[in-house]
């Protein structure tokens, strides 16, 4: 009798042995996958967003038409919405303009489907990325447009999250596929890299100004058959404290590069604050958003 109860016992605690083991390997391969993609419906709705750039670059390389400058990107479910800083009337199709020209829009199921095949749809807007929502609708922005550091400012907190979730998408998303995200110095911290919702090559991470300004975008390669490499664009994030210290003011960024700063800094192009209620106030860029990406994602 007694023989029987241990031997029941050893079972019991072996089984239970090995439904922890099992637990653990669940949670770990579940914080594996989120670490390395998108949500599905996340990733779904930024699919669509390239096709939309994509169609617009292609629509133009046809044409006689400069690129548009893209001031923000609504996608409301049902109709994906380009905003423009200045009036365009000739759209190139599937987009429509609407009278004034300073929108476009279109049904997202007009557009083409790339498949999985090659390196996906390629335009020249691939820092765009989700602020947030407003009305239920996601705004995105080209950062890359805005000229001038970008900074965050706000609850320290929030502002990292938020970062940290702009960074996530670019380097993880179908946008980004020829965007490059490089953490400089005090950026580079654990406090800043263990919040990454991904593991990318599109990531990178540099000790010092120089060493950062001297990175060639993984992509250049493959981009160069695209309009001459002008779809390469490249992403710094730097703490405040490190743009003081390294005159970031003063580097020689590209055309196509975008500087984002955490925290405030008195010499910032764009100033995007970061709300207790998650909203943003996005300044002079004149956005809204009710609910910042970080609060969703």
């Amino acid at each position: 009798m007694i023989a029987s109860i241990a031997l029941s016992v050893v079972l019991g605690l072996l089984l239970l042995g090995a439904a922890a083991a099992l637990l653990r390997r669940t949670r770990n391969s579940a914080s594996g996958q989120a670490r390395s993609a998108l949500p599905g419906a996340d990733r779904k709705v930024l699919e669509t967003v390239a096709l939309g750039l994509q169609a617009v670059a292609e629509g133009r390389a046809h044409s006689s038409y400069p690129l548009p400058d893209v001031q923000a990107v609504i996608h409301s479910g049902q109709r994906l919405t380009l905003q423009l800083a200045v009036a365009d009337v000739a759209a190139p199709a599937p987009w429509t303009a609407d009278v004034s020209g300073k929108e476009w829009s279109l049904d997202p199921t007009s557009l083409r489907a790339t498949g999985d095949s090659g390196d996906g749809p390629t335009h020249p807007y691939s820092l765009t990325v989700t602020l947030g929502l407003h009305r239920g609708d996601r705004v995105l922005v080209d950062l890359a447009q805005l000229s001038g550091p970008i900074a965050l400012t706000g609850d320290d907190h929030e502002v990292l999250r938020l970062a940290q979730a702009l960074i996530t998408e670019i380097v993880s998303g179908p946008v980004g596929l020829l965007a490059t995200v490089v953490l400089v110095g005090s950026a580079t911290t654990p406090s800043v890299t263990d919040g990454l919702g991904a593991r990318s090559a599109r990531l990178h991470t540099a000790a010092t100004r120089e060493k950062a300004l001297a990175h060639t975008s993984h992509t250049s390669q493959t981009s160069q058959s695209v309009a001459g490499g002008t779809h390469v664009r490249r992403l710094f994030v730097v703490t405040a404290a490190q743009f003081r210290d390294e005159r970031w003011a003063d580097a020689p960024l590209r055309d196509t590069d975008a500087l984002l700063v955490l925290g405030w800094i008195t010499d910032a192009e764009w100033h995007v604050g970061v709300n207790a209620d998650g909203s943003l106030d996005t300044g002079r860029l004149g956005v809204l958003v009710d609910t910042h990406t970080a609060r969703f994602s």
